[in-house]
């Protein structure tokens, strides 16, 4: 698969405040991450909250800066590349409509601003385009001169798509761009990004906690924790045919329509495990109720399953050489 973005053995680390008195940690983020995406897919990331799924999509996006590893489009390192040449290319859409844009803007202003930013026509060239965009995303003309805090939530992620579209990126990075909204204006958000990912040819990475929005818009899902990636596959696989006990519990979590069935128990425990203080071998193992012998000490690598060059996976289970005992 040619990749037109790619991450390298990402990392990045963040010293905090461990308490009075005590000294500074080090607390890994985003550790040893490779991901790729082909041109057109939707790569979509899932995993428990402090995971790393927001602080990799920054870095994707430049925004923040890889304590080590490389990420590339088209195989060219964006650290390498000029700021304007990335925002022409890659484009994000943030979680929260009613803090990512200014209220003190108008909306066509809002959406005609990267185009301003880049020198890009007249005055009059950037409205018309703006204005364009703006009904494409579903938002009519008469909406153009007011502020966001006279849109709804739903209008002002419009807006925001609108923005991001309006420099025909390549990429565009949405870090749970549905999930400040209502569940009917969610689906809209999510018809109308596929339908513009048709249009224009959009590679999507979809940072998502919500599995059946991931399900619906990707193609391909990794699932990360604490700060690894431990699986990858098709959308299809993943979801008929989880590898990673991580992954068969993050499933079992879903709730269903179904009377009499109660929350389900994901078997995970009731506690999260501290990310300043990360257990060793395999990160999952003190959760793990399949765990190994060896999991409390070594670290499983995140390798290709034989049957299945495009599903990867970091667990001892899935090793050739894993025929100990499980644990219980």
């Amino acid at each position: 698969m040619t990749a037109l973005i790619q991450a390298n053995d990402l990392n990045r680390s963040f010293t905090v405040n461990a308490g009075m008195f005590k000294p500074r940690q080090t607390l890994h983020a985003v550790n040893g991450v490779t991901l790729k995406l082909a041109r057109g897919d939707v790569l979509g990331i899932v995993g428990e909250s402090g995971c790393g799924k927001s602080t990799l999509a920054r870095m994707l996006l430049g925004l923040t800066p890889a304590s080590s590893g490389t990420v590339e489009i088209d195989g060219q390192d964006i650290a390498k590349l000029g700021r304007r040449e990335l925002t022409r290319r890659v484009q994000p859409v943030f979680q929260d409509p009613y803090s990512s844009l200014n209220p003190r803007k108008s909306i066509v202003s809002i959406v005609s601003f990267p185009l301003e930013v880049h020198g890009i026509g007249t005055a009059a060239e950037r409205r018309a385009k703006a204005m364009e965009m703006l009904e494409r995303v579903g938002l009519p003309a008469r909406y153009a001169d007011n502020s966001p805090g006279q849109l709804s939530g739903g209008q002002r992620q419009r807006v925001a798509i609108a923005r991001a579209l309006v420099m025909k990126p390549e990429i565009v990075i949405c870090d749970e761009p549905t999930s400040a909204l209502d569940v009917s204006v969610q689906a809209q958000i999510l018809n109308l990004l596929m339908e513009l990912r048709q249009e224009f040819d959009l590679t999507y990475v979809f940072i998502s906690h919500n599995l059946a929005v991931v399900q619906h818009i990707a193609t391909h899902v990794a699932v990360m924790y604490l700060g690894r990636v431990v699986e990858t596959a098709a959308t299809e696989t993943l979801f008929k045919q989880p590898r990673h006990p991580y992954t068969q519990a993050l499933l079992a979590s879903v709730l269903t329509p179904e009377t009499g069935l109660g929350i389900p128990d994901m078997g995970l425990g009731l506690s999260f495990p501290d990310p300043l203080h990360p257990p060793t071998g395999c990160p999952f193992h003190p959760r793990c109720k399949q765990r190994l012998a060896s999991c409390d000490s070594l670290r499983p690598p995140l390798a290709a399953l034989a049957g299945d060059a495009s599903a990867q996976v970091a667990c001892h289970l899935y090793a050739p050489t894993s025929q100990e005992s499980i644990l219980s």
